[in-house]
C-alpha cells in the first residue's frame, strides 16, 4: 500500500546523505512531500543535494517541496497534518536545536510546526536525531566544501570556476561563503593544489543537555525515535 509521507529536513550535515539515500528508496513506492526549515534548505543546497531533492519530490499533489522561506511564519501547509492527511511525518536528520524545541513544545519553524500539528492530528512522527547517544559520546560527521589554507596558493582558479560567486580571496587565500555555495564541486576540480575538499569527516561530542532532550523525546506520545535513517522503512512497515 502506498503511503503519503511528510519528510522534514533540518539544518544538519550529520546523516544528511544517508537520509537522502532512504528518501530516494521510499519515494519509489510512496508519495513524499519535503518540508525544509530555513537551515535545512541552506544545508541541502551547500551539500549539492537540491537537484536530488527535486527528483525525489518532482511536484504534483503530495510530491511537493515546501520551504520555510516560501511558507512564511504561519506555515499554513502544515494544516495537512492536523487534518490527518499524511500517514506519517519523518524528521531526518534532526538537529539538537529542533529536538529541544519539540520537547519544549515550541513550534516556530516549518518543521517544528509540522511536528506539533502531526501530534494534534494523530499522525505518527518518526525522528532521527543527529545527537543520538550518551553525554560525551563521540560521533562523526562531514563537512561541506572547505579550503585547506595551508595548501592554498591564492591562484584564484576556484574563484573563476564557481558558478555562484561563492568564493573570494581573503588575505591571499580562497574563502568559501557556504551560504552561497551549492555544492557543485567546480572549485575542487579547478584547484591545482588539492586545497579544496568536501565530505571530510570530523568528530564531535554529544552534550549533556542534548542527551537529556533525547530522553524526553523518547517519552513523547506519538513520537518514535530512531538511531539511523536506514531504520525508517521497517518502522513505516510497522505502521501499516
Amino acid at each position: 500500500m502506498s503511503l503519503r509521507l511528510g519528510w522534514a529536513i533540518t539544518g544538519a550535515a550529520h546523516l544528511l546523505v544517508e537520509t537522502f539515500r532512504t528518501m530516494r528508496r521510499l519515494a519509489r513506492e510512496h508519495r513524499v512531500s519535503a518540508f525544509l526549515s530555513q537551515a535545512g534548505e541552506e544545508v541541502v543546497r551547500m551539500f549539492g543535494l537540491w537537484r536530488e531533492l527535486r527528483k525525489i519530490c518532482p511536484g504534483g499533489h503530495y510530491r511537493e517541496v515546501f520551504t520555510q522561506r516560501e511558507e512564511g511564519a504561519s506555515c499554513p501547509i502544515v494544516g495537512r497534518f492536523a487534518m490527518g492527511k499524511y500517514d506519517a511525518l519523518i524528521v531526518s536528520p534532526t538537529t539538537s536545536n529542533t529536538v529541544a524545541k519539540i520537547v519544549h513544545g515550541i513550534a516556530d519553524t516549518l518543521v517544528t510546526n509540522a511536528v506539533a500539528q502531526a501530534g494534534k492530528g494523530g499522525v505518527p512522527v518518526l525522528v532521527v536525531p543527529c545527537d543520538y547517544g550518551d553525554p560525551g559520546e563521540v560521533i562523526e560527521t562531514i563537512t561541506p566544501y572547505m579550503v585547506r589554507r595551508d595548501r592554498c596558493t591564492g591562484c584564484g582558479r576556484c574563484v573563476d570556476a564557481c558558478p555562484n560567486d561563492a568564493i573570494e580571496l581573503m588575505d591571499g587565500k580562497a574563502f568559501i561563503r557556504l551560504i552561497e555555495c551549492e555544492g557543485c564541486g567546480a572549485c575542487e576540480r579547478a584547484c591545482p593544489e588539492g586545497a579544496i575538499r568536501g565530505g571530510e569527516t570530523y568528530r564531535m561530542r554529544i552534550r549533556e543537555v542534548d542527551a537529556r532532550n533525547l530522553a524526553r523525546l523518547k517519552r513523547m506520545e506519538g513520537v518514535r525515535v530512531l538511531r539511523h535513517p536506514r531504520e525508517i522503512p521497517e518502522a513505516l512497515g510497522e505502521l501499516r
